[in-house]
This record gives C-alpha cells, sequence and structure tokens, in this order.
C-alpha cells in the first residue's frame, strides 16, 4: 500500500485529484475525522469553503484540524473499504455520530425461532437469521413482507409469548395463530419454506398469484371493481417482486469481479477486486506490459480457486459483525454500480468465458489510464 501524503491545511491544492481515503488531524497528530472521495482534493477543499453553509460539527472540526493525510487508492471501491476498515479501528471522534454508508435494506426471516417473522431491517447481524437483498424501495419490500406474512399465514408480532386468545389477524384468518395453536409447527414450517424458496428465486410463487387472481375473480363477479383492482394490483406487484428475486439469486450470491485502473503512482496498472457473498476475498494488481499469455494464466488461476468453492444457494449471514459492515458496505456499492462496465458477474459463467471477458475489461481499463 502506498504511504500517506500530509499537506498542511494552506496547500490543499497540493492534494492529488484521485480516488482515497482522507484523514483530518489536529496539532498533536490526533486522528479526528476519516472519509473518501473519488476526486480528494475537491472534497477536502470543500470542507473549508468561506461560503457558509457548514453544520456545527464541520466548522468544530475546521477549527481543531491542522492538516490532513490523504492515501490513493485507485478507485473508489478500495477507498470505500479501506474508509470502513479506519473508522473501525481507530473510532474518530467526528466520525461517531456520523452514517457511513447508505445502508441499504434488506428482508430478514427468523429462521433460528420456532416461528419465523419476515420482517424489513438496515441491520445486519449474526443471529442465526437469514437475510435477502439488498432493494432500494424499503416501502415497497416492507409492503410486500407484510402481504407475504398475511398470505402465508406467518406472524407479524414480534413478541407472541404473552398472547393467549389469538390476535386480530388470527381471528381474520390471516395468521395460522401460534400463540394459541402451538402444535402447528410443521404447518408453519411448510409455510417458510415455501416463503424462502420464493425468496430466494427457486419458486415463482405461483402459488400465491393463483389465489390472489381468484380473489381478483370473485371480487369481480360481486361487482366489486375496487377490491378486484386491489387483488389485480397485489398479482402484479408479486409478480414483479418474484421476477426481482429472481436476478437477486444470480447477481446477490454478490459473486463479481470490478476492475479498474491503477492507483496514480502506477497508471498503466489495473486493479481486480473479487468479491465473493458480499466480502472483499482477493484483491490483485497487473502491471500494464505483462505479457497476454502471463496474464491469462494468472486469471485461470484465480478463477480456478474461485470457483472450486462453491457458493451457497442464498445470500446467508453468519459472520462476525466486522464481516457484516463489510457485507453492507460492498452490497450497496454493487447495487449502485450493478450495471457498469467495469463490473463482472460471475454467476452462470463458466471459468474460461469469464477469463475472457475479464481480459476484455482489463484492456478497456488500460486505455481509459491512457
Amino acid at each position: 500500500m502506498q504511504p500517506w501524503f500530509r499537506v498542511s491545511l494552506d496547500r490543499l491544492e497540493d492534494l492529488p485529484d484521485a480516488p482515497g481515503v482522507y484523514r483530518f488531524v489536529d496539532c498533536d497528530g490526533r486522528l479526528l475525522y476519516i472519509g473518501k472521495s473519488v476526486h480528494l482534493r475537491t472534497r477536502v477543499r470543500s470542507y473549508l469553503r468561506r461560503d457558509g453553509g457548514h453544520s456545527r460539527q464541520t466548522e468544530r472540526l475546521k477549527f481543531e484540524a491542522q492538516a490532513v493525510e490523504v492515501l490513493c487508492t485507485g478507485s473508489e471501491l478500495a477507498a470505500l473499504l479501506l474508509e470502513g476498515r479506519l473508522i473501525r479501528e481507530y473510532l474518530p471522534p467526528f466520525n461517531q455520530a456520523q452514517k457511513r454508508y447508505r445502508q441499504y435494506p434488506f428482508l430478514r426471516l427468523s429462521v433460528q425461532e420456532d416461528y419465523p417473522r419476515l420482517h424489513l431491517t438496515r441491520v445486519l447481524a449474526g443471529d442465526g437469521a437469514e437475510y435477502y437483498g439488498p432493494y432500494s424501495q424499503a416501502r415497497f419490500v416492507s409492503w410486500m413482507a407484510d402481504l407475504l406474512s398475511a398470505s402465508l399465514g406467518l406472524r407479524t408480532c414480534r413478541d407472541f409469548s404473552a398472547i393467549y386468545h389469538g390476535c386480530l389477524l388470527d381471528q381474520l384468518g390471516k395468521c395460522l395463530g401460534p400463540c394459541r395453536t402451538g402444535a402447528l409447527v410443521a404447518q408453519y414450517r411448510e409455510r417458510v419454506e415455501r416463503l424462502r424458496a420464493l425468496l430466494r428465486g427457486e419458486d415463482t410463487g405461483s402459488g400465491i398469484i393463483v389465489d390472489f387472481e381468484r380473489q381478483m375473480l370473485n371480487a369481480a363477479q360481486r361487482e366489486d371493481f375496487e377490491q378486484a383492482a386491489r387483488w389485480r394490483d397485489r398479482r402484479q406487484a408479486l409478480a414483479n417482486f418474484v421476477t426481482h428475486q429472481g436476478h437477486l439469486r444470480e447477481r446477490v450470491s454478490l459473486d463479481a469481479v470490478a476492475v479498474y485502473p491503477g492507483a496514480p503512482r502506477s497508471p498503466t496498472s489495473v486493479q481486480l477486486f473479487w468479491i465473493r457473498q458480499g466480502k472483499l476475498t482477493l484483491q490483485q494488481s497487473f502491471a500494464g506490459d505483462l505479457p497476454q499469455e502471463r496474464l491469462r494464466a494468472e486469471l485461470a488461476h484465480t478463477l480456478a480457486g474461485h470457483y472450486s468453492e462453491g457458493l451457497p444457494p442464498a445470500p446467508l449471514f453468519a459472520l462476525p459483525q466486522q464481516d457484516l459492515d463489510e457485507v453492507q458496505m460492498v452490497s450497496g456499492w454493487l447495487y449502485r454500480h450493478r450495471t457498469d462496465d467495469t463490473l463482472l458477474w460471475l454467476a452462470g459463467i463458466e471459468p474460461e468465458r469469464a477469463a475472457e471477458l475479464l481480459l476484455t475489461l482489463i484492456d478497456q481499463a488500460h486505455r481509459r489510464s491512457s
């Protein structure tokens, strides 16, 4: 890794305008704040502009900071990961109350419980539950979780241990009522397995969709057209959600390679970031003058190891919190950049084909940096 480059706050024009991580320090060298940016010079200078508009915390940071240190990473992804790791390690005082990355919502299915519950969450925890995502529309996904739970009769209450006579959803027939009928474990588990298959993209949800169609037709026959329209909209929303889950099964395995030009001090090189199950597992750097056959052999060797490990059938998280934080960051980054031409999704691609596609991306990265 390149060394940190330190400048005083009156010499910010000396900073590189490249992707990387910056950190403000005080007169005693104490770390105050860590951030990242695709354009370091522009970002750091924005803290010191004189036109106002800064928060109270930023004004305090300006008052205490005496210098800034930067480290060029060559790519936004490398900067994102390094920033997260440094913040966890040093806990700078001006980072404490700040959200360091956008927390995309996930669906959480508490399979570790006798009667699992499906709900939306923005926090991944190594608690034995299954997490599916990330998603971009929290309100829609939360609504879909409620719709699926009601359709399958799954509980929505957080704790039913104090309920003895059933809740309103139980009385309406929208919940199997585990609080009242504890013997229904097998039936409840069968419904949960149907839900898991749908969330993994292995099931088209045809049973639920058929039920929605029947409800729609029954409402239409009663000439209750508003109710029929609601069932029609639910059916279409579920169909769209199932299609999305199919794509999620392929992509949110988070099995990908990102290819970027090298850092400023080695502009002819390229960097490869190997991402597996949402976690950076390998970072490679290849010199621009590396012979094509040598590069092909290196890629083939890495791909062979990558493919030999296999993937679990769904994004299931049982990791330490530090790893989960990284999964959260990487999954959000992948979602934002899912259509970039610098990213190769490996799901469903043979190793030989993946190697050829990577060679093309590496060639494109060389041309962008030249």
